[in-house]
């Protein structure tokens, strides 16, 4: 069902007819704004450009820059907490006073605290980006004068400085507790591991450095090890030393029964005997000569019974000789005997040594690497703690905000002017008086006329305008067309 649209006359009669109700609603609004554009008090604005940076001692590589663009940004949000922070606020308020208006006395109270830390300091980033996009941010305060929101800015300034200095100094404090607290253990873990290593090391005091040596891959043979292979060396000499004295004796005691078993020996056998090797050679030509001369003459040729003569009493000699030889040599063999034996023992003795360094090498090598990397554990526990320090240090003399200039105000209030106040309230109450009209008019098919506002509003006539419910003007209709 389509309704018909409204005339222009009847809205027309409509606005005029409930002038006053729209006209008072302009009227009462604009009052309302008028008075409060002149009892309002104004506010002025101040901000101050800061850089933020990360902390170098941790970053030395980076100088200062933040690791990530998350980084940035919480150290940014941290920032921003710092600064709304009621103990900054209330440092700052106190810092420059209370206004000229106020009593210093219970200055700042909580109330003022609170709502100046809600609605009158701020962190923002740039215009056109958000935090973690740029190491710059305003800081922002509101006052009600420019030098008034010129020193607060500052003062919000050297208080928030000195709060982050605070933070990060508790901070330190708590890292430095449980650095402290992980090099001490370290400490304690790395004395009983060196006490394990040192009993050992005591017991195996002389074989210290072959204990190491076979715990090191790297590393070349011990002096045990060295000294067992130049043993054995010497011990295999002196053996073949006394298996050639011992085989000489044997051909010495032959020699001195038959003086013709020398003759089959070697050179090498009797050069340590040089009478006997020049007997040997006499007695050689001479068996050669009376060799030639039995060729020549009868035995009992003078000649030759000298030649028989000459070689018997080589061979004679050299049975003395001999016997000389073997009593001679009877204390070298036995001191190169015992210099064998000796040799054995030692071998023995070193063979034994390194066996039992053999069967501890495995705890050693345990121990050994558990000192070590606690040792490693211990020196990064020291690094840390000393960085920790260095940082504790740093937070009580540096910040991690630096200023990129002075702190600027607004030059008029912040906010709408008072005329454009009273021209927006007389525009509100224009809005609301149309609509109220609007609202309570009659539609075009339900105005019967009257002298009422009543009539207009749809309430219909008096109760001596109506008779059994039926209106006055059907009534008089009706009575006409009768008559």
């Amino acid at each position: 069902m389509n309704s018909s649209p409204i005339p222009w006359k009847h809205v027309r009669n409509v606005l005029v007819l409930f002038a006053p109700l729209w006209v008072g609603a302009v009227l009462v609004f604009g009052a309302i704004g008028t008075v409060y554009s002149l009892f309002r008090s104004d506010v002025y604005s101040a901000r101050q450009p800061l850089v933020v940076r990360d902390e170098a001692t941790t970053s030395v590589d980076r100088l200062g820059r933040f690791a990530s663009q998350t980084d940035l940004k919480a150290a940014q949000e941290t920032i921003l907490e710092m600064t709304q922070n009621p103990e900054v606020v209330a440092a700052a308020l106190r810092q420059i006073g209370p206004p000229s208006n106020k009593s210093a006395e219970g200055w700042p109270s909580t109330t003022i605290v609170d709502d100046v830390a809600t609605s009158a300091v701020n962190l923002a980033a740039p215009k056109g980006s958000e935090f973690g996009n740029t190491e710059v941010v305003y800081l922002q305060v509101k006052s009600s004068t420019q030098q008034r929101a010129t020193d607060f800015c500052r003062a919000m300034y050297d208080n928030l400085t000195a709060q982050l200095r605070k933070v990060r100094q508790v901070r330190a404090d708590s890292v430095i507790a449980e650095l402290s607290h992980s090099r001490d253990l370290a400490a304690r873990n790395l004395d009983a591991s060196s006490a394990r290593m040192r009993e050992i090391e005591v017991e195996f005091g002389t074989d210290l450095g072959d204990l190491r040596n076979l715990n090191d891959t790297i590393s070349g043979d011990g002096t045990n090890r060295r000294t067992l292979e130049d043993t054995t060396r010497e011990a295999q000499v002196v053996e073949l030393e006394v298996e050639k004295l011992e085989s000489l004796k044997a051909v010495l005691v032959l020699g001195a029964e038959d003086p013709q078993q020398l003759l089959v020996s070697g050179s090498d056998m009797l050069a340590s005997q040089p009478s006997l090797q020049r007997l040997k050679d006499g007695l050689i030509d001479a068996q050669l000569a009376a060799s030639q001369l039995a060729g020549i003459y009868t035995p009992e040729n003078p000649k030759r019974m000298a030649a028989a003569a000459t070689e018997l009493e080589i061979k004679r000699r050299m049975q003395q000789e001999t016997v000389a030889a073997l009593r001679a040599m009877e204390p070298a063999l036995k001191l190169e005997r015992d210099r064998l034996a000796r040799l054995r023992e030692r071998e023995t003795a070193l063979k034994l040594r390194l066996d039992h360094l053999a069967t501890i090498r495995t705890d050693y090598a345990k121990i050994d690497a558990d000192v070590q990397h606690r040792t490693e554990m211990l020196g990064e526990a020291e690094r840390s703690l000393a960085e920790a320090n260095a940082t504790r240090s740093a937070a009580l003399s540096t910040n991690l905000i630096a200023e990129l200039g002075p702190p600027q105000a607004t030059d008029n209030p912040v906010g709408p002017g008072g005329t454009v106040l009273t021209v927006g309230s007389m525009m509100a109450g224009l809005i609301f008086g149309l609509g109220a009209v609007f609202l309570i008019a009659p539609g075009p098919s339900d105005i019967n006329g009257g002298r009422r506002w009543s009539d207009y509003l749809g309430a219909g006539r008096r109760s001596s305008d109506q008779v059994a419910g039926v209106p006055t003007a059907e009534r008089r209709r009706r009575q006409a067309s009768s008559e």
